[in-house]
């Protein structure tokens, strides 16, 4: 039997979470799936949990290699793949039983849901809707309606709703067709650690393919309080920008998406301001603001697609290295917001 999907786990000092991640693999109601363990050096037992679980389940492959960071791992897990899809889950994450039951039972170039932040120190959860500001337009007898993502699920073209490219790029919430990859030379950079590579591969994904079914229901467990992981690094203070350089070469045949990957790239680079300390965080303003003068967008850009923080993201696009000494202002404001629309919510349903 073909085999329907190949899932990649790169792995790199997880001992700690990789069981719970492994088991929640194993115990899938979905069968047809190999599994590509991809060791990165590791110097903790970490080789020796992945080399229990292949010994168990022959569906359980390992590659172990030297250190050489994460977008190599991902490129080495995918040459190796069979499978008609590739997921990816990340080593201290881990899985709903029926996640990849229902997202290869739809049929599209990328099958994508929502996620749960996962506490793993209280085992407390909240779903994250990553699809809530997603409008599809459709037209019928020459009437436009208007809809939004379910837990059932929309399929959606890329060209023709480019918002979706301003959806979160959780790349591991999602089944890629291999074929698609492999056409369009879809690969991970190469730079050391983890370095925001899913940045470059979710909008290389979305500019390539011609249909993502979208489905609301949060069915990835993401772990939100492991310290060691990237995201909270503040020592790769330009990794975003190196991304974001790779996507320009990518889309030069694709000339549709320059302008939303410029908005995807100054959103991406308000969010660096906002992780970095204060004097990283105004280094990073002067390659912002000279990014902004060479590519010419137009911040106004936000303000017309109604952008929740439209006015805070025009600011900091224009005015990076004073919007850095503003961040309290903004994040107090954002916070006021937050508990207003929270409070009148609770009024509504009341009333």
């Amino acid at each position: 039997m073909k085999t329907k999907l190949s899932i990649l786990v790169p792995a790199y000092n997880v001992a700690e979470f990789l069981p719970l991640c492994l088991d929640s693999i194993k115990n899938q109601s979905f069968k047809n799936f190999e599994v590509i363990l991809i060791n990165d050096g590791s110097t903790d037992n970490t080789l020796e949990i992945l080399k229990k679980y292949a010994k168990e389940d022959k569906r359980f492959k390992i590659i172990d290699k030297k250190n050489t960071g994460y977008g190599d791992s991902m490129n080495e897990g995918m040459k190796l793949a069979k499978g008609e899809y590739i997921g990816i889950v990340e080593p201290d994450d881990f899985i709903h039983r029926d996640f990849y039951k229902i997202l290869t039972s739809k049929k599209a170039d990328i099958i994508k849901c929502g996620f749960m932040n996962f506490y793993g120190k209280t085992w407390k959860t909240n779903p994250e809707r990553i699809f809530h500001e997603l409008k599809i337009t459709s037209s019928k007898d020459g009437v436009k309606t208007t809809s939004r993502v379910t837990k059932k699920g929309v399929e959606i073209n890329p060209k023709e709703n480019q918002k979706i490219f301003l959806t979160q790029p959780t790349i591991w919430s999602a089944i890629y067709k291999r074929e698609m990859l492999e056409k369009n030379h879809i690969k991970f950079l190469t730079t050391p650690g983890a370095s925001y590579q899913d940045a470059g591969f979710a909008f290389k994904t979305f500019a390539s393919a011609e249909s993502v079914y979208c489905i609301e229901q949060p069915l990835y467990y993401y772990r939100k309080d492991n310290n060691s992981s990237s995201v909270k690094s503040d020592q790769k203070i330009f990794a975003v920008k190196t991304e974001y350089d790779e996507i320009e070469k990518f889309l030069k045949q694709k000339s549709e998406f320059k302008e939303i990957a410029k908005a995807c790239r100054f959103r991406a680079y308000n969010w660096n301001l906002n992780r970095l300390g204060l004097f990283k965080a105004l280094r990073f303003a002067k390659v912002a603001k000279e990014d902004y003068k060479k590519l010419k967008f137009n911040p106004n850009f936000f303000v017309k697609d109604h952008e929740k923080r439209a006015h805070e993201l025009k600011f900091g696009t224009k005015h990076p290295a004073p919007y850095v000494f503003l961040r309290p202002i903004f994040k107090f404001k954002n916070l006021l917001l937050s508990f207003m629309h929270k409070v009148f919510a609770k009024t509504k349903k009341v009333v």
